[in-house]
């Protein structure tokens, strides 16, 4: 799969993932639904979507009692 095969909230989330530094900041899901103006649940099924799909591009990981999120 790739980049065309995202839906209009997975593109967005990528974007908005690609422009926050959430690799020296930790990711909190119910912040970044909140800003997205979505709920929690679809932005979960977001995120799963996209380490699926564009799998090479993003980067989930939890370091130091927190979760991080890298899109590339």
């Amino acid at each position: 799969m790739a980049m065309k095969d995202l839906t209009d909230l997975e593109a967005r989330v990528y974007e908005h993932i690609k422009a926050n530094d959430f690799s020296s900041r930790p990711w909190i899901t119910s912040n970044e639904s909140r800003r997205l103006g979505i709920t929690d649940e679809s932005l979960y099924k977001a995120l799963s979507e996209l380490t699926k799909k564009i799998k090479d591009n993003i980067w989930i990981y939890y370091e130091a009692g927190h979760l991080h999120v890298v899109a590339d």
